[in-house]
């Protein structure tokens, strides 16, 4: 993922850019720092695709940040925007482009962190997997899925409505799996975590009425992502 941070105060811009490093820890975020509208804008006009959230001050010299994001939103329709400000007057105006949240300066860092909890959110209900069905090639969103069982070599994913019967490993959809989203409970399954019904210790009972086995040596790491899952997509 890589986020832009447009800004024209220094001590503003590592400020911000120091809490996202914070909280995106290990994960592959690449932040990109830009000091004015028109030095953004050089950059997005040619790639406009090349990042999936922008921090906008409101208030730059030159080109300000409703004017930059009016430019953005004619070339990119869907790419969260986060408005920055001093003066809360002001972010009225960002309703014209759709911006996804406002945050206060000074920034408070509860705030932030509710923002990118809810941009995480966002972004791992909309990411699709492929799912290659013969010569077919399906498109599935991940939280479509409630949940996938290993069946020698083929997997059985479970949707509502459907379910495909795919030639893959487990261990294949394991690496691209949404981790906040999915948890391996058994040798044999991945279930999201969204169309968990209820557990116990041996259990674990799905929406649909499954039984899926919890390993015993897991029964607490399960607690422990099933409530980073609801602190975050719940």
């Amino acid at each position: 993922m890589k986020i832009a941070i447009c800004d024209d105060e220094v001590n503003f811009q590592k400020a911000l850019q120091g809490k996202l490093e914070e909280h995106y820890s290990m994960l592959e975020v690449e932040i990109e720092v830009f000091s004015s509208g028109i030095d953004f804008m050089n950059r997005f006009k040619k790639y406009p695709m090349e990042f999936q959230m922008i921090f906008m001050d409101i208030e730059m010299q030159g080109l300000d940040g409703i004017e930059t994001s009016k430019l953005i939103r004619k070339i990119n329709q869907s790419i969260p925007i986060i408005f920055l400000t001093s003066h809360t007057e002001l972010a009225m105006e960002g309703y014209e482009v759709d911006a996804f949240r406002f945050l206060d300066k000074p920034l408070k860092m509860e705030k932030l962190v509710k923002t990118l909890h809810d941009f995480d959110s966002l972004r791992l209900l909309d990411s699709k997997i492929e799912l290659q069905d013969g010569e077919r090639t399906i498109l599935v969103n991940w939280s479509e899925i409630q949940y996938i069982q290993s069946e020698n070599v083929y997997i059985n994913v479970l949707l509502e409505d459907t379910q495909y019967l795919i030639r893959k490993k487990l261990s294949n959809m394991e690496e691209q799996m949404p981790k906040q989203m999915f948890y391996k409970p058994h040798r044999s399954y991945l279930i999201n975590l969204g169309f968990v019904k209820f557990f116990d210790g041996k259990k674990i009972m799905m929406k649909n009425g499954n039984e899926i086995p919890l390993s015993r040596g897991k029964r607490n790491d399960f607690k422990i992502s099933m409530r980073n899952y609801l602190r975050v997509l719940g």
